[in-house]
């Protein structure tokens, strides 16, 4: 009954900040890039607010080129505006909308980079499919940032200038007592 207690507890505190994330295609580069691909080129985000939920939800747009590996560094940033430390995980991956009845997505995963004390730091969607939906959690100290990276391949017929998927993918945050 206590752990029950506590269970309740801790889900009561608790608060998940909401992302979706758009995977579309682009044509190959010219020259290859070196270092972090992410300076608007491959990742793009914007805000709303659904009146619906009552949820503001941060849309993430990732660009990939079908049939090349494409490693995304410092996607997103989620800093800790407390004055106490939280725990922080990615939870519950889902799909949202699937645009082609074929499977484009052949990898992709949305990894914690900083810091680096967790175990399990990614969440994995393979063949479209959202395989590992959790992470454990890594501890954030007051002004302290996650950085998520992105690693993606997308088949090489992959239709291009086209949105394949959408997921959500959740940022739990836990403040520490």
């Amino acid at each position: 009954m206590v752990l029950l207690g506590a269970v309740a507890l801790f889900a009561a505190v608790s608060f998940m900040s909401v992302t979706y994330w758009y995977v579309n295609t682009t044509a190959p580069l010219v020259a290859e890039r070196i270092g972090n691909q992410t300076g608007g080129d491959f990742v793009k985000a914007d805000t709303y607010y659904d009146p619906v939920t009552g949820v503001n939800v941060l849309r993430i747009y990732v660009t990939g080129i079908p049939g090349e590996v494409l490693n995304l560094t410092d996607v997103l940033r989620m800093c800790n505006s407390f004055s106490k430390p939280i725990k922080l995980r990615i939870s519950r991956v889902s799909l949202l909308q699937d645009y082609y009845p074929e499977v484009y997505i052949k990898y992709m995963a949305v990894k914690i980079a900083k810091p680096a004390t967790a175990t399990d730091n990614k969440v994995v969607i393979q063949n479209e499919v959202a395989v590992d939906t959790t992470t454990d959690f890594v501890t954030l100290a007051p002004s302290e940032c996650a950085v998520f990276d992105v690693d993606i391949i997308i088949d090489a017929g992959a239709p291009l200038y086209k949105t394949l998927a959408a997921y959500q993918i959740n940022i739990e945050k836990v403040p520490e007592r």
